[in-house]
């Protein structure tokens, strides 16, 4: 159990002090003086471990802070103010200098203050981008959205399915079969592209998102060469999230509609992504749905 006598209550006073920018030695030699009566140099060395050589020195920088007195006679002895008279002074001194300091900063020339950067950590290929996943499934307590291709899901299968036997709320939108079984998982298979092949379908990545406090997006945009940020910035959490919840919930309305859809659009939905494509491309695109249309209207016509 801690002290709480008098010997415990100059120990915290001397910190007290040294935090209001009192050196060690002046710290001691101020809560020394505070025994009654005047006392001289040899005393109060005799009295804190102030080494004699160094005790006259601080004595005369505490008279020099108003901290204490010299008194006259020999031998020369010193007496401290006492404490509230002190803070008193030390509180008054401090506000004439911040007075003073906030009334030169105002005629200073300072430029519109910098936008706040919000960190976001570069993740350099696959290894690292499956760790950080991983690590921020394992750091979860509530809720966690996660789209990925299923080759990486299945790389996460362990931290995936601890997270949700601790209770954490586990989404997951896949890209094609499911690689382990949905036990304590709310899981969405990404359908309305089944059957339709198109340059960018050889992308993978993974899309996750932690307890809303951080989220991790990696991309390998050709299938091979990886690379992703990890970040607690709120602007990019919620525009991953929206993302993620955005796709479930077509997938939701693609299970309901499906053939409707893919009647109205095409395989794959792609007329609806023919504002996205270059000039030229998306007639080229158009092209290969069209062959794909045929080709299915004959094997069953």
């Amino acid at each position: 159990m801690p002290s709480t006598g008098p010997d415990a209550a100059s120990a915290r006073f001397t910190d007290t002090l040294l935090e209001l920018g009192f050196s060690q030695y002046e710290s001691r030699c101020y809560v020394g003086l505070l025994s009654p009566g005047p006392q001289t140099g040899y005393a109060v060395s005799k009295a804190t471990g102030v080494p004699q050589p160094k005790v006259y020195e601080a004595l005369r920088k505490l008279v020099s802070r108003g901290a204490a007195r010299q008194l006259p006679g020999e031998p020369v002895r010193f007496a401290a103010v006492p404490p509230q008279r002190l803070l008193k002074d030390l509180e008054s001194s401090f506000d004439r200098r911040l007075d003073a300091a906030r009334e030169a900063s105002e005629k200073l020339d300072v430029g519109p203050e910098p936008p706040m950067q919000e960190p976001v950590a570069r993740l350099g290929g696959h290894d690292d981008v499956v760790a950080a996943a991983a690590g921020a499934l394992a750091a979860a307590t509530r809720r966690v959205y996660l789209s990925a291709t299923s080759a990486e899901l299945e790389k996460l299968r362990e931290p995936v399915t601890a997270a949700a036997e601790r209770g954490v709320d586990v989404v997951i939108l896949h890209f094609g079969k499911a690689p382990f079984p949905a036990r304590g998982l709310r899981m969405f298979r990404h359908a309305s592209t089944d059957g339709a092949v198109y340059r960018h379908h050889q992308s993978r990545h993974i899309a996750l998102v932690a307890d809303s406090k951080e989220t991790i997006f990696g991309l390998a945009a050709d299938g091979r060469v990886w690379s992703g940020i990890r970040t607690g910035s709120e602007p990019i959490i919620a525009a991953v999230k929206g993302y993620i919840r955005h796709d479930i919930d077509m997938q939701q309305v693609f299970d309901d509609f499906g053939a409707e859809l893919t009647k109205a659009y095409g395989p794959g939905l792609h007329r609806l992504e023919s504002y996205r494509a270059e000039r030229g491309q998306a007639a080229a695109d158009g092209e290969l749905v069209a062959a794909e249309e045929e080709r299915d209207s004959a094997q069953t016509g």
